[in-house]
């Protein structure tokens, strides 16, 4: 819809929080230090848990064993302390549930190129970029190894091998200026193959450009705390996930 003088209406919600710029590069540095730092954590703690699971299914065996009496005697000595060691453990972490709770993050995720998807429908972003701001720029993928190897994408040192975004939300590629890619040239595989003509999640009526606000403000807005594992909305092409 536009008005007499050819504009559109200003929208009836509050406005996006479009492109801020970037942080400067010693306080992108450090927001990745810190997301790194979780990461090591998490990675240590999920080892932790995996830890207890196997010493609570070496009891179980234990049990059995020694209930149809075909337990050596060194071997239960050796069990009794490894069980000792992991009650001492659990008191010491204040964690009698790490046994059983379920772990999602931290994680590694890489993307597979397909090669049946067709080739994504051409948009004119350029005159688009006044109303959407980039903003798919916004969503988030996995790289490929050949990608990583590369170098030119930068990864999310918080949740390797993700595409990394700032803290204003939008991938650390993106000129927030322009809204052009920094890295146009060499960008991953999924951002030649994405189109925006078919994701509802952008715009409610692509024709008329239409932005989907709501979706957007809802899924993708600043974020200007360090998230561990932000539940970015995944970039699609075609509708297929490029994540896996």
């Amino acid at each position: 819809m536009t008005t007499t003088n050819g504009h559109r209406p200003s929208p009836s919600l509050p406005p996006v929080d479009w492109a801020q710029p970037h942080d400067e590069a010693v306080v992108q540095l450090e927001r990745q230090l810190v997301r790194g730092s979780h990461f090591a954590q998490a990675a240590l703690d999920k080892l932790q848990a995996r830890i207890a699971r196997a010493e609570a299914s070496l009891g179980e065996l234990y049990g059995l064993l020694e209930a149809i009496g075909l337990l050596a005697e060194e071997v239960e000595e050796e069990v009794e302390s490894a069980d000792a060691d992991a009650a001492v453990s659990a008191e010491e972490n204040g964690d009698e549930s790490s046994t059983t709770r379920p772990v999602n993050w931290p994680g590694v995720a890489f993307r597979t190129e397909p090669t049946d998807l067709a080739e994504a429908p051409t948009v004119d972003c350029a005159a688009r970029m006044h109303i959407c701001h980039a903003v798919c720029c916004k969503l988030g993928f996995a790289l490929t190894p050949p990608e990583v190897e590369a170098g030119k994408a930068k990864w999310d040192l918080g949740f390797p091998y993700m595409i990394r975004h700032e803290s204003n939300g939008y991938c650390s590629h993106n000129d927030t200026a322009t809204g052009r890619c920094g890295i146009y040239a060499d960008r991953p595989g999924v951002c030649r193959r994405y189109s925006c003509e078919n994701d509802t999640r952008i715009w409610k009526d692509f024709e008329a450009m239409e932005l989907n606000e709501e979706w957007i403000r809802e899924n993708l807005q600043n974020r200007s705390r360090i998230l561990v594992r932000p539940s970015l909305p995944i970039m699609e092409v075609n509708g297929v996930p490029t994540t896996g």
